[in-house]
């Protein structure tokens, strides 16, 4: 082998890993900025619903539907773990009283996401948001509320959700679920 050839080949084994690391960041953001706009638009439709009549649990009314889709993992994308609306997967209700504003946080009204490979990001919501199924319960109304926290969360698919305005033992709440449980 010559000696040209042999510098060739290092140089291009030095340029990738120097550049490797660019570009898995790259990907990161990219998918970062996925799972972002996916929650702007769920975002978007909560502030369009602020001004609905809220309705009692049950009863028809206002709602939107939001269509997320998450990126697969590509060379040009990381792929996103997950998104989450309503609280934060996998974590356990904190300790302690629950009308602080820590610990309203930590029971719901965030969402969240995280792509492959990295930590789990947080955004606040200003809406009190509940996570129910479309079982039938005479208690609520035609609804099963989850509890305060548990979230819905959208993994590695494509999915319609729909964000339903209610009134619930005297409080205004936004009901989440996915729109084919509708």
């Amino acid at each position: 082998m010559s000696v040209r050839t042999v510098l060739a080949v290092m140089l291009a084994v030095a340029v990738c890993s120097v550049s490797y690391p660019a570009i898995d960041d790259a990907r990161t953001t990219r998918a970062e900025y996925r799972a972002e706009g996916e929650l702007a638009s769920v975002s978007r439709a909560l502030f369009d619903l602020e001004d609905e009549s809220a309705v009692p649990l049950g009863d028809p009314g206002a709602r939107s539907v939001v269509a997320l889709s998450l990126p697969r993992a590509s060379a040009t994308t990381a792929g996103i773990e997950y998104v989450a609306i309503g609280g934060v997967p996998e974590t356990r209700e904190p300790h302690g009283p629950r009308d602080t504003p820590q610990a309203k946080d930590d029971y719901g009204d965030v969402f969240a996401y995280r792509v492959e490979g990295g930590s789990t990001r947080v955004r606040h919501v200003p809406f009190d948001l509940r996570v129910a199924a479309s079982a039938p319960d005479d208690a609520d109304g035609g609804w099963r509320l989850a509890p305060d926290g548990t979230p819905l969360v959208v993994r590695g698919e494509r999915a319609r959700v729909a964000l339903v305005p209610v009134e619930h033992r005297g409080k205004r709440i936004v009901v989440v679920v996915r729109a084919a449980e509708l």
